[in-house]
């Protein structure tokens, strides 16, 4: 059997291991992270899991609170008539009654410009794809690479969204860009390590361009299926990813454990920087988990202060790390030598 296609079933057969263990995780922890009872409050958490609830409860809900439900039913459902009750039901958005909420009915007023903007950059990128812009010989091509990148992570952050997508988009370029001066690589090679990732990009694409970027946070939230999608997904683009970077290695004489010292400087680079920043970003440091929790509402606010606000700082204490441990990786290999 084929290397690649026994990779390909291994990673069929983890991602549905893997999926249980994050849905027994989510389980878990949700109870945690959430309140005893369900609310709107604007988090993509408690606002999936209030819709589905439905509680039958004579409490009535504020005006922002039915709206932001009436796009849930939409996100859920699809359909014409619910996108039009949504629309109808639309509330001033200066209305809203916390600032967590707000920006849920932000997202949710950009949802139509995300599916139109995902769409547009799905066909483009297959267009690319299918046209030859996108191959290993054209010079251009890592750029156009890195433009589809970010422009998936942009959209999904309903172009509103600048913390996270400046941290994952910086996270990428350095990621790339060290790979291409740090490992022995020629152009061809560099831009083959890029194509993986086309798989995850048109795959997130093509769910925003269905119902709006919000789609891929309530089926995360709600959906076992999906998430087994997005953990498949995920998988694949990684093995293909490592796949063809072991085959460069290995033909540079620096496979097996070389090959993971080499490895882990162009990483620690690329994981120490964002983890330096983030850890600065705020009106005070450890201010970056809710930035970004504000700017894609995911976790309730209490949740979310509840975490250890120096936690990004892990990322710049990994990179570190890595970058030892491939100081040490590259000593041996020159002494070896």
């Amino acid at each position: 059997m084929p290397k690649r296609l026994a990779g390909i079933l291994l990673c069929l057969l983890l991602a549905n291991v893997l999926n249980y263990a994050l849905g027994e995780w989510l389980d878990r922890q949700i109870p945690g992270w959430a309140p005893p009872v369900a609310t709107v409050d604007g988090s993509t958490l408690n606002t999936s899991r209030y819709y589905e609830q439905a509680p039958d409860t004579t409490l009535a809900l504020s005006a922002d609170a039915e709206t932001l439900l009436d796009f849930y039913t939409y996100l859920d459902q699809g359909g014409a008539r619910n996108y039009a009750n949504w629309r109808s039901a639309r509330t001033d958005l200066d209305r809203a009654t916390s600032p967590l909420r707000l920006q849920a009915l932000r997202l949710a007023d950009a949802a139509n410009t995300g599916r139109y903007l995902s769409l547009l950059l799905l066909i483009l990128t297959l267009l690319a794809l299918l046209g030859g812009a996108l191959k290993e010989t054209e010079w251009y091509a890592p750029f156009l690479y890195l433009l589809i990148f970010g422009g998936t992570v942009g959209i999904y952050g309903n172009l509103a969204a600048p913390v996270f997508t400046a941290t994952v988009v910086g996270f990428l370029l350095l990621y790339f860009v060290s790979l291409r001066l740090i490992l022995p690589l020629y152009h061809t090679e560099w831009v083959r390590l890029m194509r993986p990732g086309l798989t995850f990009c048109c795959f997130l694409l093509a769910v925003m361009a269905w119902r709006g970027p919000e789609l891929v946070d309530f089926w995360f939230w709600t959906s076992p299926l999906f998430r087994l999608f997005l953990v498949l997904v995920v998988l694949l683009t990684l093995f293909f990813h490592w796949s063809i970077l072991n085959g460069i290695l290995r033909k540079a004489d620096l496979g097996g454990w070389f090959g993971v010292f080499t490895y882990a400087m162009p990483l620690g680079v690329s994981v120490l920087i964002p983890g330096i920043v983030l850890g600065l970003v705020g009106p005070h440091v450890g201010g970056a988990l809710s930035a970004l929790n504000y700017e894609l509402a995911l976790l309730p606010v209490d949740t979310v202060a509840g975490l250890n606000q120096e936690s990004p700082f892990v990322l710049f204490f990994a990179g570190t790390v890595l970058l030892v441990v491939a100081g040490i990786g590259y000593s041996i290999k020159k002494i070896s030598r």
